[in-house]
């Protein structure tokens, strides 16, 4: 039987001489989502919080749908902690995994755990920005923070990442002790269906940009907020990204209206 395990000090301490697997079935806390194949458990270890996702095997019948429809299925919880280590090796802030395994040689019944540290202080961009359209932020906090979500976009990008959920509900703002936010840090996470590559096929970016697009669409964002976010990604001067790159920020705007038409607004 094929089997992995990664685990940091700290859980090799923990769970010395103990199974995993067992222990994190067992475990207890608040379930926090639950969905076919996957539950997420928040637990708490020594003081500490922590989320645990595990998965199931997902079946020969849904990987052999995703083959069909050209996607590769994603098994179990292997992607999001290649991605978490991916986005730490290129200075974006997320998760911080303090343990990994997976078990068994089937692809459709392997299964697989990973497990992070709860990100404390933090708030979604979501919810930090809902009321941007009746209570628009200072200029300086709101420049930042699309600078800063324009950036993590095209470092993902440039760097073979399709995020495949890029929405604000999934950039978290870090506060400090006494909730203040002074120098903003963004942490990007939900990362189990991300999809890396050495190159990513322009389709995959049109997704992401646009999944973003749409979730900000109803926060009050200005024809300068967009341009803005448009030169701080492309890195160039505007007249480029407005003719030479006309027809993909057209994609991606096309996408995103089509998706605010089929889902209302993302809240």
């Amino acid at each position: 039987m094929g089997r992995q395990l990664i685990l940091s000090e700290e859980f090799e301490r923990i769970w010395e001489g103990g199974d995993p697997f067992k222990i994190l079935q067992a475990v207890e806390g608040n379930i926090y989502r639950q969905v076919k194949n996957r539950k997420t458990i928040q637990f708490r270890i020594n003081g500490k919080s922590y989320f645990v996702k595990l998965h199931s095997g997902v079946g020969w019948g849904e990987i052999v749908k995703n083959l069909l429809l050209l996607r590769m299925p994603i098994l179990g919880a292997e992607n999001e902690w290649r991605a978490v280590n991916k986005l730490q090796e290129l200075g974006i802030a997320t998760l911080n995994s303090v343990a990994y395994g997976n078990r068994g040689w089937n692809p459709a019944t392997r299964v697989s755990f990973i497990v992070t540290e709860e990100l404390i202080n933090t708030v979604s961009l979501e919810d930090f920005c809902q009321d941007w359209d009746l209570n628009p932020p200072g200029f300086p906090v709101k420049k930042m923070l699309i600078e800063k979500t324009a950036h993590i976009g095209r470092v993902l990008h440039h760097n073979g990442i399709c995020h495949r959920d890029f929405y604000l509900c999934h950039f978290l703002l870090h506060k400090d002790a006494q909730g203040a936010i002074e120098t903003p840090k963004l942490s990007l996470i939900d990362l189990h269906r991300a999809l890396i590559k050495g190159k990513l096929g322009i389709r995959w970016i049109i997704k992401d940009i646009a999944g973003l697009y749409f979730s900000a669409m109803d926060i009050g964002l200005t024809r300068r907020d967009l341009l803005r976010f448009i030169k701080c990604y492309d890195q160039e001067e505007l007249r480029h990204s407005l003719t030479i790159r006309r027809d993909f920020w057209l994609a991606v705007e096309n996408r995103a209206l089509a998706m605010y038409v089929k889902h209302g607004p993302s809240s």
